[in-house]
């Protein structure tokens, strides 16, 4: 349940972020394309921080209700929830270039919270128009959704950020 959640949460900043990104697409405005790509970006960065800090203090208050720790092994699957989307999209780009799959447009869409970074990269929407340099520059932007999640549960775990307090 935690990870469906997890990929839940993702697809809730997808869709928001498409709905910035596809909102500011028809500018051709550099300075718009930018906050676009901050904005759209920023959605998915708040979305899975804030849900780390509620994940993070929903563990801490189970953990004193109960007396057991939480397995360690809940928040690493729940970062590779968050990892596999945006990496399993990246591969099938990876290997789609230069063969029959035209694979970057939805690869856009899967990653839809940097949509104006991958534009930004290369404006197509054709696998077959990117290098092999533009496809291997996308490959980190597959990482940021976990590593968000990982670093915000970790600093809410040890009680350095809180979740906000209802």
């Amino acid at each position: 349940m935690r990870y469906l959640r997890t990929l839940l949460i993702l697809a809730a900043a997808d869709v928001l972020s498409l709905f910035i990104g596809l909102t500011l697409a028809a500018t051709a405005n550099p300075l718009i394309r930018v906050v676009s790509a901050v904005c759209g970006s920023g959605i998915m960065i708040c979305l899975m921080a804030s849900f780390a800090l509620k994940t993070a203090a929903g563990d801490l208050r189970s953990e004193r209700a109960s007396g057991k720790k939480t397995p360690l092994l809940h928040p690493i699957e729940m970062t590779a929830a968050a990892l596999a989307p945006p990496l399993a999209s990246w591969l099938v780009l990876r290997f789609s270039a230069g063969g029959t799959l035209d694979f970057y447009r939805w690869h856009k869409l899967i990653n839809g919270w940097f949509i104006q970074i991958c534009n930004m990269i290369n404006p197509s929407a054709r696998s077959a128009d990117l290098t092999s340099g533009q496809i291997w520059a996308m490959l980190p932007l597959a990482f940021v959704p976990a590593a968000v999640f990982a670093c915000f549960y970790v600093l809410g775990y040890k009680g350095v950020i809180g979740a906000e307090k209802n």
